[in-house]
This record gives structure tokens, C-alpha cells and sequence, in this order.
């Protein structure tokens, strides 16, 4: 039957660019298309497989080891070594904190136990992360309701993990067939009371009828609700389970490899970027500067003198920089087996794609360091783009030069670039790093010898920061990379510094009172050791700081003890592990500079229902808010609940983001305190209880999750009255 006799249809106006067939579309959405006798597919692109294919293929050419993917054996211990300590980033659905914490406690020994933890951290499924981990490891019996239960749960310990149990169950109990089953489940996803209520009734109607007694039917439906709309099937878990597996069995036994691989993967992303060079670091596979004279536009790796691997930083990945610009002048390296210099290379090569733009941002990052200085580089750049031009134009003559013209065998001498005596800071190396690559390599070695000197009770890993729990304490000494100042919605000054530490930066909130307690410790440069408390959102880790002093390697022979870091001392201070931190007597209030000039970019009111200033608390280490004072601010005696009212936008997509973030955040709070939903939407405001997340409601959720929320919605506390 011809397609357009059932919907209307579209042809792109774009040809395919790999000169495949043009896709046909539909203007009709989903929905609509089913309903019409369509079927409709999804099929998702995930970069991990590309990630897997280049690793693969640089393994093919540096060893000469040959494989697919299948042949991968599911049973590596170093894979599963490397996921039992956590070292989980690039490795596909298992990185960030919470996930990462979770398979640490797991200790994987299977697909299936990897396949579970993936199905088992959404909503719903979450709470049971802990019983599923015990029961693993024999901390906890097995248990089943029922007898009927044990043959389908048995290989989840007696957790509902997947999509198909709960059809198993529903079949087990209700004497549903299995396309019944799944309209119910269908059905317990949408949430909505009237349906729950008679799927209910007709589940007990159907366990009646089964010879199963109403108080355990109750009690079976009540433990599969919560999964029916949001577990994975298992086919979708084990499919993601093995590419997790297989880049893990890759990180872990061709590290380097998979690294440069998940780094090419990365290009134009520099967050993602930063986040893979700090595990090189951490995993001590040096990571060098784009390089004129040995890079190239891609990642690659490079054998260094000793023979030690290191990754090259590729070209191609500089902000500003394109693949074409850099391919040419690449290729004719390769020819000539090297530049000597920045004349012959602009001699030799084709750099007419190489602006000045292009060359400033290649030199600011070290890619012509073998020639020269890059404060000395930048000012000759009108002469090094002058010569590039003119001999272009003499290759495009057909002329190597006017010797040619007289039939001169010898080579013509090469015009010279003077350089001015004139040098780069390093400060100015690293700022200028951070912008176009998104990390300081300049500045790794410095910082490293610096760090080097910290007491082993200071944190000087981001990694290792982030094996902290959320709203614990934590002490950690790092370089001030960069310092935003900021108002609270009390309109009292606070600053986010960026803490820039051996494997990346972390951010650290400095409030009123301990900013005033450490004036002149915030500045670009310095190296500041810091206790805080561990904040976590979005699976991002930052530190409420509480006290702060500078640091200062101590070389003495008899080191003196640091003093209370809310109290700095004027001069070097040993990395000696700081006491309980105190809050000494603050000065007196002085005349301070703004810190902010916008106070719309600091917190917002709670919305127009809720417009009650409340100050941005720091955590006192059990979740509840504290006051800016450092002040213990006790939690109120009555239960709490989170009250969450959206406006519903113009764009479904951006709803579900926003929707999403908000969850993402309040799954890092989980307590047993409930959430209240209102969504605002054409004039109506509906209300409902967010039944599958239970949060520990506190003011700095409430806080949090405001600023999530921007413009477009409000958070409050309410306290449950009897």
C-alpha cells in the first residue's frame, strides 16, 4: 500500500553526504504513526561503538593484534578488577559518582552483575541497589514473597531488576498472558490513579482466581509498581552491560590504546576532553602539548626516550583549529621528515589554511614551541603569515624562487624571522591553555612538584575527592585556577573558586564568613589548602569550603604544625594535617569592593509563590543545611517535604531535560521525605507526589534544586502537619 495513501510525507532537501539513499520522512509524530498500522522503530547511535572500533584498530596497528569484539573473552579479571576500584571514566554507563560508588560496592564478577547495576540505578529500581550488593556478597539472605517468585528472581538475589519479571510475575500471580501483562505495565508507567486502581483490581481478581490469598497479592503488587515504569528489559540491559564490559576489558588491558581513542572521540566537547586528560594523569600516561614538529590533528600516542608511552595532544582539537588546517602542513612534514624551522615551514608547506587566527590559538598552546618563544611567536606573527603568502604564490608560479629563473642548481637561501627577546609568563601559558584546550599541560609539572609536598591526609586528586560521600568532610590542597564572585539571594557576598588539582579542577564555594576569614587567599595562582564538605550534583563534585589557609611546601628538617586554617599565618605553612576546624574571632567588618555586578547571576527569589530570601547554605555533613555562619542550623523537629512547582514551556524537550536534572539532583539527596510536584500548564496547575523518589529534605537541597530551576520554576520546604 502506497505510503502517502496513509501519511504524508517528506523528502529532505539535503542529499545524503556519503552519497547514500535519501531517508523519507514523515510529518506526523509518533504516536499518530502507530496508531495508523506503522511501526516504528529506534535506533540509537552511541559513540562508545566508534570509541571501540578506533581503539581496536590502534591496538591492530602498534601490536599487531587482530580481533572483533565477540572475541573478546566475558570473563577478564582485570576488567572487572578495574571496575571493582572504581576506575570507571570513559567506561560506557558506569561513570559519575553515584553509579561509580555503586559498582565499587558491587565488586562485579559477571556480565550479569554489570548488566544489573545498570538497570538497577534509575528510579524505582535505585533503592534496591543495597540489598541487591548485599545479597551478592552473602551479607544478606535471599528472600521471596512466595515460592511462585524464587525460579524468576533467583538471578537477582530476589530484586525486581527487569521489565520481564515484572511480566513474569504478573503472569505467575494474575494468570495474565504475557501481551496482558505488558498493557498493564504499560499502564502502571502513566501513573494515573483512575488506571491504577483498576489494574489493581484486576490484578488481585486474577491471583484470586489463582488460588493466592488478597493480602500477599496486595503485597506483590505493591512490590511491582514502583518497577513497572521505569525498569530496563533485560535484553536492553545485557546489550548496554557488554559494551560496558568490552570498554572496560579495553581500558584495562590496552589502556593507552583506548585512551587516545576516547580522547579523538571527545574532540570539540573540551569538558569531556579535560575529563579524560586528568585520568591520563591519574593512570601517569603523560599528556604533551600539540606539537608543529611531532603531532598530529588527532590524538596519537608517542614513545618517549625512555620508552615510557605518552599521548600527543592533537592538533585538531585546539579551539579555534580545523582538521583541513592542520592535515596539509601535517603531509608535508611527513614528506620532509621534519621542519627545522618555522621558516621551511612555511616554505614547504601549503598553510593556506592556517589564519591568523588558527596560527595565534597553535602557538598559545605550545605547537611551535621548537621554534621559538610563544610571547615572542605572537609578535612575529604578521611575518610568519607574510612568508607563508609569498611562497605560496612563488609554488603557485611555478617557481621555487627567482634563482630558478637563471638556472641555478643550488638551493635558495631561506628568508629569516628575527624573533624579539620578549617571553611568555606562565601564567599567561595557563591561562591560555585552559581557554583552548580546556586544561593547563604547561602547568601539570609545576603543580605536581608543589602538591608533591602535601601531608597524605590532603587530598591533591580530583579522583580522589570524588571517592568521598556526599556531605562528608574533606581536606584537599590545590592551585586557585580561576575566581567568580558572586551574591546570595541575601545579597551578602560569596565566590566559587576553580581549584585546579593534579588530574583536573574541582569547585570550591567560599561563603561570606570564611571569605572574610581568608582575605588574600583567593587569588589566581595560589595554592591554598582547603577543608570542606563534599557537595555532589549532576554527578559533579564541588566542596563547600570551611577553612582555608595558604600552602606552602615546608623543605625545613623539623617542620612546624599547620596552625587553624581559618586563621592564615603570614608565612610558609608545613603540609601538616590541620585540626578540627574552629571558627576563630572574625575582624571586624571592612569596606569591601562588589563582587558581583549582576545580582541575576547569583541565586534566585523561590519564585513568585515563594519569594522568601533564604541564604545558600553549606552542608554540616548529614545532608541538612547550614548556615553561612558555619552554624550547625538544626533540622526542624516536624517532618519535611519538598515542594516543586514547574512552568511548563514551549518545548517538550527542554521540560524533559529540566525535569530530568531535577531528578538527577534529588536522587542525590534520597532520604524518606516526600516530594510534591506541581506542573503549571495551560492555566491549570495539577498536583502530584512524586511517589518513586524519597529525598532527605533539607535547605540546601532546596537551594540546589532552585538554582536548577532558574526562571522556571520554584522549591520550597514544607513541614507535614498531622
Amino acid at each position: 500500500e502506497p505510503l502517502d495513501d496513509v501519511v504524508p510525507l517528506q523528502r529532505p532537501q539535503k542529499s545524503s553526504s556519503e552519497g547514500g539513499s535519501v531517508a523519507t520522512v514523515t510529518q506526523y509524530a509518533m504516536d499518530p504513526v502507530a496508531a495508523l498500522g506503522l511501526l516504528k522503530l529506534d535506533f540509537l547511535g552511541l559513540v562508545n561503538l566508534t570509541v571501540l572500533a578506533r581503539a581496536r584498530d590502534l591496538i591492530a596497528k602498534r601490536h599487531g593484534i587482530t580481533f572483533d569484539l565477540t572475541d573478546i573473552p566475558l570473563d577478564d579479571a582485570k576488567a572487572f578488577d578495574l571496575l571493582s576500584r572504581g576506575e570507571t571514566v570513559g567506561v560506557f554507563q558506569l561513570e559519575g559518582g553515584g553509579m561509580t560508588r555503586y559498582i565499587k560496592e558491587l565488586k562485579p564478577s559477571t556480565l550479569g552483575d554489570v548488566a544489573a547495576m545498570i538497570a538497577l540505578y534509575r528510579p524505582g529500581p535505585m533503592e534496591h541497589i543495597s540489598t541487591f550488593i548485599d545479597a551478592k556478597h552473602g551479607r544478606r539472605a535471599v528472600t521471596y514473597l512466595h515460592p511462585a517468585l524464587e525460579e524468576i528472581l533467583e538471578e537477582t538475589y530476589g530484586v525486581i531488576v527487569y521489565q520481564d519479571q515484572v511480566l513474569h510475575i504478573a503472569r505467575t500471580f494474575a494468570g495474565y498472558t504475557l501481551g496482558e501483562a505488558d498493557i498493564v505495565r504499560k499502564a502502571m508507567g502513566k501513573k494515573i490513579p483512575e488506571i491504577m486502581a483498576e489494574e489493581k483490581d484486576k490484578f488481585l481478581a486474577g491471583a484470586s482466581r489463582q488460588g493466592f490469598d488478597a493480602a500477599l497479592s496486595e503485597q506483590v503488587f505493591s512490590l511491582v509498581e514502583p518497577f513497572a515504569g521505569y525498569a530496563f528489559n533485560k535484553a536492553h540491559s545485557v546489550s548496554y552491560g557488554l559494551i560496558s564490559y568490552w570498554t572496560a576489558y579495553l581500558k584495562a588491558n590496552y589502556t593507552a590504546e583506548y585512551m587516545v581513542a576516547l580522547l579523538n572521540s571527545y574532540v570539540g566537547h573540551n569538558d569531556r576532553i579535560t575529563s579524560a586528560i586528568a585520568e591520563c594523569q591519574r593512570l601517569k600516561i603523560p599528556v604533551l602539548p600539540p606539537s608543529v614538529t611531532k603531532g598530529h590533528t588527532d590524538f596519537t600516542i608517542e614513545t618517549q626516550p625512555d620508552g615510557s608511552t605518552a599521548v600527543r595532544f592533537g592538533m585538531g582539537a585546539v579551539k579555534n583549529v580545523g582538521t583541513a588546517s592542520v592535515d596539509a602542513v601535517v603531509a608535508t612534514r611527513a614528506k620532509l621528515g621534519g621542519f627545522e624551522s618555522v621558516e621551511q615551514m612555511c616554505r614547504e608547506s601549503e598553510m593556506g589554511g592556517v589564519n591568523r587566527k588558527t596560527l595565534e590559538c597553535l602557538i598559545k598552546v605550545g605547537a611551535f614551541d621548537d621554534f621559538g618563544d610563544r610571547a615572542a611567536l605572537i609578535d612575529s606573527m604578521d611575518r610568519i603569515i607574510s612568508l607563508a603568502q609569498s611562497e605560496a604564490r612563488l609554488r603557485d608560479s611555478n617557481q621555487a624562487s627567482m634563482f630558478d629563473m637563471f638556472g641555478e642548481s643550488d638551493a635558495a637561501p631561506l628568508t629569516t624571522i628575527a624573533l624579539p627577546d620578549v617571553r611568555a609568563s606562565d601564567l599567561d601559558k595557563d591561562e591560555w591553555e585552559r581557554e583552548l584546550l580546556g586544561v593547563s599541560l604547561s602547568n601539570i609539572g609545576a603543580l605536581a612538584a608543589v602538591l608533591g609536598a602535601a601531608d597524605s591526609d590532603y587530598a591533591v586528586f580530583k579522583s580522589d575527592v570524588e571517592q568521598t560521600p556526599a556531605n562528608q568532610k574533606v581536606s584537599l590542597i590545590g592551585q586557585v585556577a580561576s575566581i567568580t564572585q558572586r551574591y546570595t539571594r541575601q545579597n551578602k557576598p560569596f565566590a566559587i573558586a576553580a581549584l585546579a588539582l593534579m588530574d583536573g579542577q574541582i569547585e570550591v564555594f567560599v561563603w561570606e564568613e570564611q571569605l572574610k576569614a581568608s582575605d588574600g587567599v583567593w587569588e589566581m595562582g595560589k595554592t591554598v589548602a582547603v577543608t570542606g564538605t563534599v557537595r555532589v550534583r549532576d554527578d559533579e563534585i564541588s566542596i563547600s569550603c570551611t577553612d582555608a589557609a595558604l600552602f606552602t611546601p615546608d623543605t625545613s628538617a623539623d617542620p612546624a604544625p599547620m596552625p587553624a586554617a581559618s586563621a592564615p599565618a603570614a608565612g610558609a605553612l608545613s603540609p601538616k594535617p590541620a585540626p578540627a576546624p574552629t571558627r576563630a574571632a572574625q575582624p571586624k567588618a571592612e569596606e569591601r569592593p562588589k563582587v558581583a555586578e549582576r545580582k541575576d547571576e547569583a541565586y534566585t527569589a523561590n519564585g513568585a509563590s515563594n519569594g522568601a530570601a533564604v541564604e545558600p547554605p553549606v552542608s554540616n555533613g548529614n545532608g541538612n543545611g547550614a548556615a553561612a555562619t558555619g552554624l550547625a542550623r538544626s533540622r526542624p523537629k516536624a517532618p519535611q517535604m519538598l515542594n516543586l512547582r514547574i512552568r511548563e514551556s514551549d518545548s517538550p524537550v527542554d521540560d524533559q531535560m529540566l525535569l530530568d536534572d531535577v531528578k538527577r539532583l534529588l536522587l542525590d539527596y534520597s532520604g524518606g521525605d516526600p516530594v510534591m510536584l506541581e506542573i503549571a500548564a495551560g492555566g491549570t496547575l495539577y498536583r502530584l507526589e512524586w511517589s518513586t523518589i524519597q529525598v532527605n529534605a533539607c535547605d540546601e537541597l532546596a537551594d540546589r534544586v532552585q538554582e536548577a530551576l532558574g526562571e522556571s520554576g520554584s522549591a520550597n520546604l514544607q513541614a507535614i502537619t498531622a
